[in-house]
């Protein structure tokens, strides 16, 4: 079968090759999926430049969330049936064929086309969780750069729908565009002089409560400078690869936190309960279209490099997919 492999860390168009590896057979438990549609996830590509938190035994195929229809079941494997249609979060989903637990495979309903399938679960899960760890209430000042991925937009619409008052922060005014056609109240254009003064007057000259930051790096000091008092920085992604720079002194005066965020560490400590009941409340977002997941351009499996490179293309209107 054809998979997406590599075998050592680096720029994802210089390290990965389509390779044809042995179909995987499904142990006791597990099923085998047939890919339908896979997304490119920045932390995708972190993964496979290896400044990710979690870095795989190469050689290794690449990606981490799928929708495929059940090709075999493996032994004891009950509730499933061949020609269902799945989604999960597994590591190795670029290839044509992807061994998952039988319990991590997520039945789609047939109104969750595959093109938001495939993406129903890391993103949407990820932007749901996270909003329920800042810990808000309504009226509350929040913002978040990188705000036109594919979380900003889930987590702007669930923060306004919850009542809380949430600033976009993007660098293009297409991007603030893009924003607002989704529903955003506030946006604000950081390539624009005077954008930090626009969002201490949004916010009363308070500040915002919690920001959230998903890239990092220097510019972390202007996120830093936009919080309240007892204010809250979240670190959810590193997008710039450099180290943060952040004021202590401005830290103790007034009194902020700088803490971090990790899905992964959420979905090993939470319970099946807890697991269950916000996968019903993303499946009820997504059956009423409130999840904003557009899809820029689909490639198959053979054409990675091109692929790769839409995915890394600023201003590209909603996620990569891959196909066979």
């Amino acid at each position: 079968m054809l998979a997406l492999t590599h075998d050592r860390f680096g720029e994802p168009t210089d390290v990965i090759a389509p390779a044809n590896v042995p179909v995987p057979e499904p142990q006791a438990g597990e099923v085998r999926l047939r890919l339908l549609r896979s997304p490119i996830h920045n932390h995708d590509l972190a993964t496979i430049r290896g400044v990710y938190g979690y870095k795989p035994t190469l050689p290794a195929i690449a990606g981490s969330e799928l929708v495929g229809a059940i090709d075999i079941l493996g032994d004891g494997v009950q509730g499933l049936k061949p020609g269902m249609r799945v989604a999960a979060m597994t590591r190795g989903a670029w290839a044509e064929y992807v061994i998952v637990p039988a319990q991590a495979a997520v039945p789609m309903p047939e109104a969750v086309e595959d093109d938001r399938a495939c993406q129903l679960l890391a993103m949407p899960l990820s932007a749901l969780v996270l909003f329920d760890d800042l810990r808000t209430e309504p009226g509350m000042w929040i913002a978040q750069n990188a705000a036109n991925g594919a979380v900003g937009r889930i987590l702007m619409r669930i923060a306004q729908a919850s009542g809380v008052n949430v600033i976009n922060l993007v660098r293009r005014d297409d991007a603030a565009d893009e924003l607002r056609s989704y529903g955003a109240k506030h946006v604000v254009v950081t390539d624009r002089d005077g954008w930090q003064a626009q969002v201490r007057e949004l916010t009363g000259g308070k500040g915002v409560a919690r920001l959230v930051d998903s890239v990092a790096g220097p510019q972390s000091l202007d996120m830093q400078r936009l919080l309240a008092q007892h204010g809250e920085l979240i670190v959810f992604g590193g997008l710039s690869g450099a180290a943060m720079k952040l004021d202590p002194s401005l830290m103790i005066s007034a009194e902020t936190v700088v803490r971090g965020f990790w899905m992964t560490s959420w979905m090993q400590r939470a319970s099946h309960d807890e697991r269950a009941a916000t996968m019903k409340r993303i499946f009820e977002l997504a059956m009423t279209n409130e999840l904003p997941l557009p899809v820029s351009a689909t490639y198959a499996l053979g054409d990675a490099h091109d692929a790769l490179r839409a995915a890394e293309t600023p201003g590209r209107a909603g996620k990569v997919l891959l196909r066979v």
